[in-house]
């Protein structure tokens, strides 16, 4: 199994927070909160997860991407990382493509 993790907005509404750590790496209870997020769904998924790709802004910078590698290789997964450039925000179904 795979999982894909979209991240790549700035986290602007997480102000102050953000602006010393990336929204995906903000501490909930002592843990970044994509952490727990990876942790849960290798949990529930009923098969090995093979591999966490996270979908980021290149802003967030390499110290960003090798501490989300290591969270994918804690739970024993090969991370990836895979840019973003521009945010286009979280899709809605009012904006989604309709099928003829």
């Amino acid at each position: 199994m795979k999982i894909i993790v979209p991240m790549a907005g700035m986290g602007k509404r997480m102000r102050p927070h953000t602006h010393t750590t990336a929204k995906p790496l903000l501490p909930i209870a002592g843990k970044p909160i994509v952490q727990r997020l990876v942790e849960d769904l290798a949990a529930v998924a009923g098969e090995p997860v093979e591999e966490v790709a996270f979908v980021v802004h290149p802003s967030f910078g390499v110290k960003v991407e090798q501490g989300l590698v290591a969270i994918a290789e804690q739970i024993g997964a090969k991370g990836s990382i895979h840019y973003q450039e521009v945010a286009l925000g979280t899709p809605t179904p009012s904006s989604a493509p309709r099928a003829p």
